[in-house]
């Protein structure tokens, strides 16, 4: 039976009138035996498939009706969170920018937010906490399932943008102390800089990767992605001259001065070690500056005398020790007052061997503003 095939209920049922009377004559109907209470004739099958088609029609119009908002929901929330990524990404990138304006600015002598009296080794380590803050919220970010492999490029940026920091406040302290320590602490600092550049490249890469999602979703941003680049093209820090002449110029300590603070203080500056001063210890027999003298058995220590010839007090002094033994020692000297003489042992190691000369090289670092250097330097020939 068709599903819409029902009996009229009003339909007499077959084999007579229902009011006539049992075995009466049936009486021939006006219309030659049709008739139907309703009106009109019944439905035939070819009706009823058509009413069952229009139905199932009407029911496939709905599901499509049903499917194209379910995925209209799911575009337009694909597309909130693909903004609310991009929002999020842009806060982020707009104070890694101060950041690095902050510090590149202070390193070229421009002072940024303001060292204050807590110098330049003060404020990268503050830089590096505000890196490990930026490094944690791009941890947090939220990125769609799509970008998924380009945020966790961006995160490496940030790490990488704080290592190099850490790298750098590491460094500070040997920068101080002047010689042959600041010679390597600038090369350490000058990696870091590479270390910068690295960090820019894979963000411009997850960037790219960013921009080409939103295209293949056909999602519009009006800002787009943020760009992100911590390394300045000018002054071009990738150069080695470059990072060092900037850091020639920096203050390092809390209490130290670099070249710009120290020009206008109305003081002279300079350093000095005091000739037939310099002794070998604990024999203490006296070194001659280009000249050769004997060592007493035991003596493993060469002890400098340095004195602040200027009117400034000084602090933070390095002295450095070399020989072609393969010594290669230094000490610090951390406060010298103006006219003041102050002595450092440091020790000779490895020993030089009974019966060898060996030509011990001194170098004192030089304060800031220091204008005459060749009294910092000496070179004595020892036989032992």
């Amino acid at each position: 039976m068709d599903f819409f095939d029902e009996d009229d209920p009003h339909e007499p049922p077959p084999g007579g009138d229902p009011d006539e009377p049992a075995g009466a004559a049936r009486r021939p109907a006006a219309d030659g035996g049709h008739h139907h209470l309703h009106g009109g004739p019944p439905a035939t099958k070819g009706q009823a498939r058509v009413r069952q088609a229009g139905l199932l029609l009407g029911a496939i119009v709905f599901l499509i009706l049903i499917v194209i908002a379910f995925r209209g929901c799911l575009d337009a929330r694909k597309s909130r969170s693909y903004e609310n990524y991009v929002s999020d990404l842009s806060s982020i990138t707009a104070e890694t920018e101060q950041l690095s304006t902050n510090f590149f600015s202070r390193l070229e002598g421009k002072g940024g937010t303001g060292t204050g009296d807590i110098g330049f080794e003060g404020e990268v380590n503050g830089d590096k906490g505000t890196s490990q803050a930026l490094l944690d919220r791009a941890e947090g970010l939220d990125a769609p399932d799509d970008v998924k492999g380009a945020q966790e490029q961006i995160v490496l940026s940030y790490e990488l943008r704080h290592d190099a920091f850490e790298g750098i406040a590491a460094q500070l302290s040997n920068l101080s102390a002047g010689g042959k320590q600041a010679d390597k602490a600038g090369k350490a600092i000058y990696t870091q800089m590479k270390v910068f550049s690295a960090s820019d490249i894979l963000y411009a890469r997850a960037q790219d990767q960013i921009e080409q999602a939103l295209a293949d979703n056909d999602i519009t941003i009006d800002d787009g992605v943020p760009d992100s680049q911590f390394l300045p093209d000018d002054p071009n820090y990738l150069d080695p001259a470059v990072t060092a002449s900037a850091l020639g110029g920096v203050s390092t300590g809390s209490g130290g001065t670099s070249d710009a603070a120290c020009q206008d203080d109305g003081e002279t500056h300079g350093l000095g070690l005091v000739e037939g001063s310099t002794l070998l210890q604990p024999s203490g027999t006296a070194l001659v500056n280009g000249g050769t003298v004997a060592a007493v058995s035991g003596d493993n220590e060469i002890e400098v005398a340095v004195q602040n010839q200027g009117t400034a007090d000084e602090s933070d002094i390095n002295v450095d020790v070399s020989g072609d033994s393969g010594i290669n020692e230094s000490g610090t000297i951390d406060q010298i007052a103006a006219g003041e003489t102050q002595t450092v042992r440091i020790p000779l190691d490895p020993a030089p061997k009974a019966g060898t000369s060996v030509t011990l090289d001194v170098d004192v670092a030089t304060v800031p503003c220091e204008q005459v250097a060749d009294n910092n330097k000496a070179s004595y020939t020892v036989t032992f």
